[in-house]
């Protein structure tokens, strides 16, 4: 190991004393003499530096086998992340504030190399690589038609940079050879090594600059190439790199939360022995590959990164997959009308495999293939969003062929994007929403119904208060020309005040007639869930209160919404808003004063003053407790229990507590029938119970309370549906062999 400097030395101390406190690094650090046995505090000896580089590095398998032994703290709880999994192994680490913020400010540096500030997009294509910043983008899904007309839409709007897995980007860059494209200001490969031949490919496409990246999941993004040698500089200001026995070995300086200390996540680099040339004083590195996608040659095994692909003629972009000792796979993408003479490739092969036999696949599919759409009439797609399952909608592809198709498609755009931003909703998408506000009302009634449901449910994927209103407003104008009154659509009428300020949130309640009554539908149901990221959010800002005590908001949200949604009554939703908001929203002259259900009116009351003085709400709550009867109810009491133990900050007995999650929340079933059981409002009392099991010594439970506290979310889940399939990686050449 290269001698640290002072600012690496102080940042790798303070990081390894947090990790010395964790029983995942007990018997490592024991044995290295980085603490001494002795003394019982697990503090780092004097000469800590000598003792670090006899530490045995750790892998990635012994991190997976017990992630809970390598949490240190819970304190300062921001991201959530998992590993890449590329070989269906993968788990869920964590980290705070400090190293967000380190990993942004290192990937903003290293964007400004060439000319990429926060105001490029970065889209990323076809994978699941999220946005990472404000203005960037994700387009995911099969590459069809339609997905290259939507990346061609985003470049229309504003130029951007392209991001994504180098095979994924050549398939793209080989299915838009020969087109007029708009114009694409760099292209970001990640994920994989890049080949000779996919580089080209890129660049002729494109027309624009190819950047390599290298990250690794557990530790953020690692480095950028150089603009000026196309070198790769790794963050070394971040993390501290070493090679050992030719696989890379990370320590993130940063990471306090779950510090991995010389974690060996199994890639393989190649160290540069000189200073690049640019000037830059990070060390430079070359990608060779994972140590399993090693692959065997008449030289030995290799490393991708170690293998020359070169372009060949009449090929666009091209796969080769070893399946055994004597047959090759190789999968092409080819110009059109084009002699092709793939001589030269075979004498590339045969230089790697020797002799083979060769099975050649040429993509020949027609990309509409892919679309899987059916039709119906508005009115029973209009049956269906009511009334029937959204994910089964989705899955079966249905669009009405009338009016209501562009309201089908927008809505689809919204729960199921293809296109992600990382706030708001994606430009296309604003732009099926402007074409919707622009629109003069649909003749059918039922359509134009539907139109002002859709505006009213778009309100809650809008970032920006002004364009909310605008549509909220317009939304509403469209429904008092209707003069429509049906009970679910005045809920959808509702729904928005609980992302809206205070001062709009009562106006709207103040101006809607709650004279009718009825049930929710489906429709209500999603607009809810919707509606709820938007709520959990302002209850961050207007009442910090809850937030301190309910952590995630979100999550009490969902499950009340999942208990109350077959008995649900408006003053429901009016106390979801006072929740949020930290007063009355909804004037109590506007509805019934009891809704009839006895249980109900007793929780109603509770919630309404159980962030009051500790007497009130004890009576509350032991009021609730006598009304109950249903053995769902006496569950639910149990929960608000544990809800005012949260708020009152009272230390909570484990063992209890995991007893009653374990009966209640969804594990077992002892009284209750399975269709009444929802883990998701538990989710509050398994952090706080994480953070006592962390303190007891059992991380591994606290681990797996904090898997369990990932609330849903309705566009992070669209994504991930379409995502999963693109998760995988597909290098240009692989060993099945090696599998």
């Amino acid at each position: 190991m290269a001698e640290l400097n002072d600012r690496t030395a102080i940042n790798l101390k303070r990081v390894l004393q947090i990790a010395a406190t964790v029983p995942g690094n007990y018997h490592r650090f024991l044995q290295a003499g980085l603490i001494d046995s002795q003394s019982g505090l697990k503090q780092l000896v004097p000469d800590w530096q000598t003792a670090f580089i006899k530490l045995q590095p750790i892998t990635k398998q012994i991190v997976r086998q017990n992630p809970g032994s390598f949490l240190a703290s819970l304190n300062d709880l921001v991201y959530r992340g998992m590993t890449s999994g590329t070989s269906g192994n993968f788990y869920t680490y964590f980290a705070g504030n400090e190293w967000n913020e380190a990993r942004l400010l290192a990937r903003k540096r290293a964007l400004a190399w060439w000319g990429i500030d926060e105001e490029v997009p970065i889209i990323n294509l076809a994978s699941r690589l999220q946005p990472m910043r404000v203005n960037d983008i994700a387009l995911i899904g099969n590459i069809t038609p339609d997905w290259l007309k939507n990346l061609s839409d985003l470049l229309q709007i504003k130029p951007a940079v392209i991001r994504g897995y180098p095979s994924r980007l050549s398939e793209v860059a080989a299915a838009l050879f020969g087109d007029s494209i708009p114009a694409v200001l760099g292209v970001i490969c990640t994920g994989e090594v890049l080949f000779d031949f996919q580089e080209e490919l890129l660049k002729s496409v494109f027309q624009a600059p190819v950047i390599n990246e290298y990250g690794c999941q557990e530790t953020g993004i690692s480095g950028l190439s150089c603009p000026e040698f196309g070198r790769l500089h790794l963050d070394v200001d971040r993390c501290l790199y070493e090679i050992i026995d030719g696989e890379l070995v990370t320590t993130d300086l940063f990471n306090y939360t779950m510090p991995l200390i010389r974690y060996q996540c199994g890639d393989r680099l190649q160290f540069d022995s000189d200073i690049c040339p640019c000037g830059r004083s990070h060390a430079t590195a070359k990608i060779l590959g994972r140590s399993q996608e090693q692959i065997e040659t008449q030289q030995g095994f290799k490393c991708p990164g170690e293998l020359s692909l070169p372009k060949f003629a009449g090929i666009l972009n091209y796969q080769i997959v070893r399946q055994n000792q004597q047959e090759v796979d190789i999968w092409l993408q080819v110009e059109q009308q084009q002699v092709l003479d793939l001589l030269p490739l075979q004498l590339c092969l045969e230089n790697l495999f020797g002799d083979f036999q060769a099975r050649v696949i040429i993509d020949s599919s027609d990309l509409s293939q892919f679309e899987n759409t059916q039709s119906c009439s508005d009115l029973e797609w209009i049956e269906w969003v009511t009334k029937k399952s959204w994910y089964e909608w989705l899955e079966s592809g249905l669009l009405p062929v009338g009016e209501a198709r562009e309201i089908a498609l927008l809505l689809k755009s919204l729960i199921q994007p293809t296109v992600m931003v990382s706030s708001g909703i994606s430009p296309i998408a604003q732009q099926a929403l402007d074409r919707l506000l622009q629109r003069k009302n649909y003749q059918e009634l039922t359509v134009e119904l539907m139109a002002v449901r859709v505006l009213l449910f778009a309100c809650s994927f809008l970032a920006d208060r002004q364009k909310r209103q605008h549509i909220y407003d317009r939304a509403k104008q469209r429904l008092t020309e209707m003069n429509f009154r049906q009970y679910s659509v005045v809920v959808d009428l509702l729904i928005p005040s609980l992302g809206f300020d205070n001062s709009t949130a009562i106006s709207i309640w103040e101006n809607t007639n709650l004279s009718d009554s009825g049930k929710l539908d489906v429709f209500n149901i999603q607009h809810l869930l919707a509606a709820f990221s938007l709520a959990a959010s302002k209850a961050k800002q207007d009442n910090p209160n809850v937030g301190k005590a309910w952590k995630p908001i979100l999550a009490l949200l969902i499950g009340d919404l999942n208990f109350w949604a077959s008995r649900f009554h408006i003053q429901i939703l009016a106390s979801w808003c006072e929740l949020v908001s930290g007063k009355a929203i909804a004037p109590s002259t506007k509805y019934p004063q009891t809704t009839g259900d006895c249980f109900l009116d007793t929780w109603l009351t509770w919630r309404q003053v159980m962030m009051c003085d500790r007497e009130s709400a004890t009576i509350a709550l032991s009021q609730l407790q006598a009304t109950a009867i249903l053995p769902s109810e006496l569950a639910r009491v149990e929960l608000e229990h544990g809800y005012a133990k949260l708020k009152r900050q009272v230390d909570i007995d484990p063992q209890e507590w995991l007893d009653k999650i374990e009966i209640y929340g969804g594990l077992i079933s002892r009284n209750l029938p399975d269709s009444a059981i929802d883990p998701i409002p538990w989710m509050p009392i398994l952090l706080k119970l994480a953070q006592v099991l962390l303190a007891d010594g059992e991380g591994k439970l606290a681990y797996e309370c904090l898997i369990a506290v990932a609330a849903p979310d309705l566009r992070a889940s669209g994504f991930e549906r379409l995502a999963r399939e693109m998760n995988y990686k597909q290098s240009a050449i692989c060993d099945r062999t090696q599998w």
